[in-house]
This record gives C-alpha cells, structure tokens and sequence, in this order.
C-alpha cells in the first residue's frame, strides 16, 4: 500500500520522527561541528492548526530543519550531514517531502565527500528499485 496522508496516523504524520527533535537535531549538529548552531528563537506559527497532535514539539522541528536548510546553503558541513541523514531517515509525514526536497537540491551544489555523495546515490537508488519515487 502505497503511504499517504489518508493512510497513515494523525499523530505519526503530523509528528516528529524519533531521534529529530529540536534538542536532538541541535545536540547532533553539536557533535559534529563541535560548536553550537546559533538558534534560541522558539517557533511559533499563529496559523498551525491546534489540533496538531503535538502542535508545539512539530513546530520547532520544522523550524530547526528549515535553520539547517540555511546552513547547507552556506557550506556548514554539520548541516550538510545532518540533511543526508534526514533524506536518509526517509521519513513519511507533514513536510517531509518539501524538506526531503529542499535538502536535496540545497546539496546538490555543495561540495559532498566521496561517502556522503555514494550514500547518496545509493539511498536514491533504493527508492528507484523499490518503486518509492514519487511523479
């Protein structure tokens, strides 16, 4: 069965993946970067709907996944590998293909190593030989 919005549970399409919390995403850039990324506002959206299972928690996810998309534009490497895992993760749930999206081409003018670029191709590859590329 192919995952839509219509099949998959409110509280996992309209949450966060394990392990991509705000904190958890912040925490990970810490260690790679040995540094830390530059992002006290909290996310706040007038317009997200209040029936959002975990309205709160999902806004700064969004919020800290669009920070790293800013940091891949400028060559951060912690965020370039953070975008790769994300893609990876393949996660199926509201905005993740946007952001799936947007990392991707944010990436493809960034300069990969030799593994991020093969895990790359190879995650992409898996999509194409189990039908999950979407038109």
């Amino acid at each position: 069965m192919k995952l839509s919005s219509s099949n998959t549970p409110l509280e996992i399409y309209h949450g966060v993946p394990k392990g991509w919390t705000k904190d958890e995403i912040l925490n990970i850039y810490e260690l790679l970067s040995g540094k830390k990324l530059n992002f006290e506002m909290e996310a706040t959206e007038l317009g997200a709907p209040s029936w959002l299972p975990d309205r709160y928690n999902w806004l700064q996810y969004r919020a800290t996944l669009y920070k790293i998309a800013d940091g891949v534009s400028e060559g951060d490497e912690a965020c370039i590998e953070i975008a790769i895992r994300y893609i990876e993760l393949n996660y199926f749930g509201s905005y993740s293909g946007f952001i799936r999206e947007r990392f991707a081409r944010l990436l493809k003018s960034q300069k990969l190593t030799r593994k991020q670029a093969i895990r790359l191709k190879r995650h992409f590859q898996m999509l194409i030989d189990n039908k999950q590329c979407f038109e």
